[in-house]
C-alpha cells in the first residue's frame, strides 16, 4: 500500500513540474543595436535614401503602410517627437513584437524638439 502511495505520489509531482514547465513564461529576447540608438545621425535625406520612414514626420497613412492598425498609428502620431526609434519601447508607445516588425523601416532624423512626457 505505501509503494501504491509513494508511485502516485512521484507521478503527481512529475506532472506538476512538466505543468509548471509549459506554464513558464518564455524569455523574449529583443535585439537592439546601435542603430536603433542613432539619436541625430541621419538626415531626412539619408532617411530617404535608405527608404526609411521618419517617425517625426510620417503621416498616418505611411504607419499605416507599415502594417500598423489605426490604434497604433494614433499613439505614434500623439507622442511626437522621438529622439530615436527605441523611443517607441521606452514610452511604451507600442509592443516589443510591433517594434521587431518595423525596426528596420523606421528611423528619426534632427531629433533636436525636446520629448514629451505623459504626466
Amino acid at each position: 500500500m505505501k509503494w501504491k502511495i509513494a508511485i502516485a505520489l512521484g507521478a503527481a509531482a512529475g506532472l506538476l513540474t512538466v505543468v509548471a514547465l509549459r506554464l513558464r513564461r518564455k524569455e523574449r529576447l529583443l535585439e537592439i543595436s546601435t542603430n536603433d540608438l542613432g539619436y541625430q545621425e541621419h538626415s531626412p535625406e539619408e532617411l530617404i535614401a535608405e527608404h526609411l520612414l521618419d517617425l517625426n514626420t510620417a503621416s498616418r497613412e505611411d504607419l499605416r503602410s507599415l502594417g500598423l492598425d489605426s490604434e497604433m498609428s494614433d499613439q505614434i502620431l500623439e507622442n511626437r517627437p522621438y529622439r530615436n526609434k527605441l523611443d517607441l519601447l521606452s514610452r511604451m508607445v507600442i509592443s516589443e513584437n510591433t517594434y521587431d516588425g518595423i525596426k528596420h523601416q523606421i528611423g528619426v532624423a534632427k531629433a533636436t524638439e525636446s520629448v514629451k512626457f505623459a504626466g
